[in-house]
């Protein structure tokens, strides 16, 4: 603000000294050097002015050449009776508004003492002042000086308050700014302080043994889980370093990680043996870490030691019980290999063990018929047409049995198998078996798993033809073969909408020799127990879902 004036101050004093007193001196005669001054002081104003402008304010030169000029024009233009004194005025306001401090009492002081030397100079030398030719003159010129003094002090005096009112706002502003600022430093404080006690007691709060060190190794923080680790309390850990908390050996062990944190600025964990204070000894885990202050300068170690004693029990006593249940499972499993392959043993001795007395069975029948077949009673011939059916049941049922054991025999041979093609050759082949028979097979293309392709081949035909033997009595049987998801596996299933079964009994489905149905759909019991044999062999499980009268499906899964 006062650059815009200083600007203004000039352009108003040249105006004037052009435009109103020099034309006024010349009108009433005054003498000639007082316009010369006046002129001289419009140039210098000017000038001042222009410099004003281009940004270099030389408040300093206007000061001094007002001064000046009051001296030059002070006796010739009547002294105390002339205008001269009114601009006195302007120059003790000029100080205030343009300076601050020292200056400006400076300015101000050399002002004064100027105007009393004048007002000396004039009593000690009367006859210096140059006097009005009339009354008019000097009331003119009182006049011209009274405004033109008038004006300027009212500019500056305008400037003053309205400098004086935006230093007002500027300190109210200040003065809310600060008040905000003390707020939120108090804000800030308190939240700190929160923060602080937060963590003080989060610190003092916890199970686990809480310090901090500086550089030398002195303890800065020591928590009440700390205290009962050592049984050492804060009062006498805190400034002292680790031969004050531990024995020496575990001392010098302590400080040396100490050292090697400082040196690696890395945190580092290990376990530590300590004796509690009631003697037993304790494990405890430790990490230690460098700590660091706001600009990442490294001022000492912090560490958390927790108690693991208990864990460590608890792990050691997991680890004897898993080996004891690993033995134990070893131990079980061998019985249990032993037991299957003495049941499959015997399977396989009792199958080939009842092929002789069949053979002989059917040897002996055969006979019998072709020597004495005209001489049987016709009861005698229903008889031996039961003797070769049973004795074809029994051979069936000792293939299966022979199949059975051979399965759980067998090294698997995984291979990529395609579920698709195998369920499409095995469903031709039972289509051309009865060509008159109306059914329908459905196989979803693309079931490929990874398996021995014999075994399931051997799974898909006794399933499909379980299908198409018990849906033998629909006038148009529907056989579906496809896949389902089923938890993270993929279920595939065999559907048909036969005879269907009692989900009751749903748990014997799967065991050998169990059946279901009457003689009126042939069998020996042992297809599906076939069927899990081969799932559970290749890691996966075997379920049914059906009702009767309204067809089953069979679901398993493969690893």
């Amino acid at each position: 603000m006062e650059m815009p004036l200083f600007r203004l101050l000039c352009l108003v004093a040249t105006a004037i000294s052009f435009l109103v007193i020099i034309p006024t001196n010349y009108l009433h005669h005054r003498p000639a050097e007082i316009n010369a001054a006046v002129f001289c002081f419009g140039l210098s104003a000017l000038w001042l002015f222009r410099r004003a402008c281009q940004g270099k304010h030389h408040l300093k030169s206007f000061f001094f050449l007002l001064l000046l000029l009051l001296n030059l024009v002070w006796f010739p233009s009547g002294g105390t009776s002339g205008s001269s004194g009114y601009f006195f005025y302007c120059l003790f306001l000029y100080p205030p508004i343009f300076y601050r401090g020292k200056t400006r009492w400076l300015l101000l002081v050399l002002a004064v003492a100027d105007a009393v030397m004048l007002l000396a100079a004039e009593i000690v030398f009367p006859g210096s002042v140059v006097h009005y030719a009339a009354a008019y003159d000097r009331t003119a010129d009182l006049a011209v000086g009274l405004v033109m003094s008038a004006f300027c002090c009212s500019m500056m005096l305008w400037l003053l308050l309205e400098q004086h009112d935006r230093e007002q706002r500027r300190l109210m502003s200040l003065n809310e700014e600060l008040r905000m600022a003390m707020d939120d430093r108090a804000c800030v404080e308190s939240s700190m302080l929160q923060n602080r006690e937060l963590l003080h007691a989060v610190i003092e709060g916890t199970t686990d043994a809480v310090f901090v060190k500086n550089l030398q190794g002195q303890y800065l923080l020591f928590n009440r889980a700390a205290e009962a680790m050592t049984g050492v309390s804060a009062g006498q850990a805190l400034g002292n370093d680790d031969h004050a908390v531990f024995p020496p050996d575990v001392a010098q062990k302590a400080m040396a990680k100490d050292r090697y944190v400082l040196e690696t600025r890395e945190p580092q964990t290990n376990e530590v043996n300590l004796a509690s204070p009631d003697g037993e000894t304790r494990i405890f885990e430790a990490i230690k870490g460098p700590l660091q202050d706001g600009k990442g300068n490294l001022v000492g170690v912090f560490g958390i030691s927790r108690d693991v004693t208990e864990r460590r029990r608890m792990a050691e006593e997991l680890r004897k019980l898993n080996e004891e249940l690993e033995l134990r499972v070893i131990e079980r499993t061998g019985r249990l290999e032993a037991a299957m392959r003495e049941q499959e043993s015997f399977s396989y001795s009792v199958s080939h063990d009842l092929r002789g007395p069949l053979r002989h069975i059917n040897s002996y029948t055969a006979i019998i018929e072709e020597e004495f077949g005209a001489e049987l009673p016709a009861e005698a011939k229903r008889y031996m047409d039961r003797i070769r059916n049973s004795s074809r049941i029994m051979g069936d049922l000792i293939d299966d049995l022979l199949e059975l054991s051979r399965i759980g025999r067998s090294e698997l041979n995984k291979v990529p198998v395609s579920l698709s093609e195998l369920a499409g050759g095995i469903g031709h082949q039972l289509l051309e078996s009865e060509p008159a028979r109306q059914a329908e097979l459905v196989i979803e293309p693309g079931l490929r798993v990874h398996g021995d392709r014999v075994l399931l081949r051997q799974l898909l035909e006794n399933l499909l033809d379980n299908a198409w033997k018990y849906s033998r009595g629909r006038g148009c049987a529907r056989i579906e073969v496809g896949k389902s998801d089923w938890g993270e596996r993929d279920a595939f299933f065999v559907r048909d909408n036969g005879v269907g079964f009692d989900m009751t009994y749903q748990d014997k489905l799967f065991g050998a020799f169990q059946r279901l149905h009457g003689s009126e759909f042939e069998g020996t019991g042992i297809g599906l127990a076939t069927v899990k044999r081969i799932v559970e062999r290749h890691g996966g499980t075997v379920w049914a879902q059906g009702e009767v009268d309204a067809g089953a499906t069979i679901y398993f899964t493969l690893s």
